[in-house]
């Protein structure tokens, strides 16, 4: 996936840091935000092929950030994680275009999977 961009957001810096360097030596470009509008800022100011967007988040939550995204017409594959169930927000979630939707904890090599087959599709 070499040059593919990935853009984390996620409140929790740990799981973004450690992400990101799992990401980055398969060769993606991967950039990480600590909260909704930071991402959607980033996201304004550059082009990203893969938003990896945490649900539950102070301040916008990553459903609202989804929105915007698709506001924007942007044709950014947009994956949603949570570690809190719920239908209702995978039901939202998909309905607003994510590209998927998954549950924290998930394992680090289906992530990453699925981030490459969002980056292949954008």
């Amino acid at each position: 996936m070499t040059g593919k961009r990935v853009l984390l957001v996620d409140d929790e810096v740990d799981f973004t840091r450690s992400l990101g360097k799992v990401l980055s030596r398969r060769g993606f470009i991967v950039e990480s935000a600590s909260d909704g509008l930071t991402g959607l800022a980033r996201i304004a100011q550059e082009p990203f092929d893969v938003i990896v967007l945490d649900v539950k988040m102070p301040g916008m939550d990553g459903l609202q950030v989804l929105s915007e995204i698709k506001r924007m017409a942007l044709e950014t594959r947009v994956i949603l994680l949570t570690g809190h169930l719920s239908l209702t927000d995978e039901q939202k979630g998909i309905q607003k275009g994510a590209f998927a939707f998954l549950f924290k904890p998930v394992p680090i090599t289906k992530l990453v999977g699925v981030i490459s087959s969002a980056a292949v599709q954008s």
